[in-house]
């Protein structure tokens, strides 16, 4: 049996012959491949929305955004940071539920864990930012968005796993 508040259990087979951190992560990059589908239509819609010219239709606006670079790099970064928001809050609800559901107590209420796996984010949101502003000259936004949102999962799996949501310790009867 892992000892609560552990990270990373020590490996445990399933029913499927995989180990539990395997089938924990799996989970996680679902509920991620979710939240970078929010993220960048959130993107998208909010690029469409400040960036000059004319707004366009949400599929006009990808393709737009998939084949020509921004004039002002600035709007880029807002748009992600408003995506970023409300990717987390989608992430956070979806993990908080699914991926890391015990029915162990928890080591953090809700509402710190909420804050925590803010906190946590703005690592990723550091590392997709730079990524963006370093691709922001070369590659279309939507590509810029995308490879920095990757580059900045695995710091938001192994935070969130270690620090949002580990589990209470087990505390001795007296």
């Amino acid at each position: 049996m892992p000892k609560p508040g552990a990270a990373f259990p020590p490996r445990e087979d399933t029913p499927f012959g995989r180990s539990r951190f395997v089938v924990k992560y799996g989970k996680f990059l679902v509920v991620g491949l979710t939240g970078f589908v929010v993220n960048l239509v959130v993107f998208t819609l909010v690029l469409d929305a400040i960036a000059p010219g004319p707004s366009s239709g949400l599929f006009e606006s990808i393709t737009h955004f998939l084949t020509q670079t921004t004039s002002n790099p600035v709007d880029s970064l807002i748009a992600s940071a408003v995506a970023f928001a409300v990717a987390t809050l989608w992430n956070f609800t979806l993990n908080n539920a699914w991926t890391f559901r015990t029915r162990l107590r928890r080591r953090h209420s809700l509402g710190y864990r909420l804050a925590l796996y803010f906190g946590v984010s703005l690592g990723s949101l550091a590392i997709n930012e730079v990524v963006l502003a370093l691709s922001s000259t070369t590659l279309p936004p939507l590509y810029g968005q995308g490879v920095g949102i990757l580059a900045g999962s695995l710091v938001g799996f192994l935070g969130n796993a270690r620090i949002t949501f580990a589990e209470a310790e087990a505390t001795e009867p007296n």
